[in-house]
């Protein structure tokens, strides 16, 4: 069993490699295609609407590579969890996610102090700023979000609440499945929400869905020192 558990392990980091290069390579040649295209559509004065599509679409491939690379290294190699003041991990992921607060008029509150935890920064970092996301992806423009904590049996629980209409009843039990999204054209690939269920349980946490009179709130927990 520790063999096969190695081997494994071993594949998915050579699984996570050649998400993150091998396919990121023929993406720059699109990329490269796709501006030389831009330019001479620019010369003739013709809409540029088919470059676009082409762009948006290896964002989409990028950022879908990105999480997929991060779920299988964080799986195959777990980091070891440190001590950390959770008020410089939300700042960090506040400022990943700045461009599209100031793009969307949001308006985000959070609490004047963080306690200290024990996790994994960066995976942290991701939690923060996929859940701030998606707060703002799936809301009206100026939106109010809420990033809070508190002390409950025996964990310390992280929420991002917003006041944005919340999530209808039939689709909640899918939130935290992956590529549940992929039927309905144009819609989110559903992977956010299951990377982040993966990240905390490789912490020894949970995350969740509740419902608020106005809005939704997503939360996760760790254990309390």
């Amino acid at each position: 069993m520790e063999d096969e558990n190695s081997r494994l392990r071993g594949d998915l980091l050579t699984i996570a490699s050649r998400i993150s290069h091998d396919l990121r390579t023929p993406l720059g040649g699109i990329v490269t295609a796709a501006e030389v295209m831009q330019e001479m559509l620019a010369e003739v004065k013709q809409p540029e609407t088919l470059t676009k599509a082409i762009m948006d679409s290896v964002d989409e491939m990028s950022r879908l590579i990105k999480q997929i690379a991060i779920v299988t290294r964080a799986t195959a190699q777990p980091l070891p969890l440190k001590p950390l003041n959770m008020g410089g991990v939300v700042a960090m992921a506040r400022q990943r996610v700045e461009r599209l607060i100031a793009r969307r008029n949001a308006l985000v509150m959070e609490l004047p102090s963080w306690p200290e935890i024990n996790g994994v920064p960066d995976w942290l970092e991701y939690v923060w700023a996929s859940l701030l996301t998606n707060a703002l992806q799936h809301t009206p423009e100026k939106v109010r979000i809420e990033l809070s904590w508190r002390k409950e049996n025996g964990q310390c629980r992280f929420g991002v609440a917003d006041n944005g209409g919340g999530v209808r009843e039939d689709l909640r039990p899918t939130l935290f499945c992956p590529f549940h999204m992929l039927h309905k054209p144009g819609s989110s690939r559903g992977l956010g929400l299951s990377i982040v269920q993966r990240l905390m349980e490789l912490q020894g946490g949970t995350c969740g869905y509740e419902p608020l009179q106005e809005g939704s709130l997503f939360y996760f927990c760790l254990p309390a020192d």
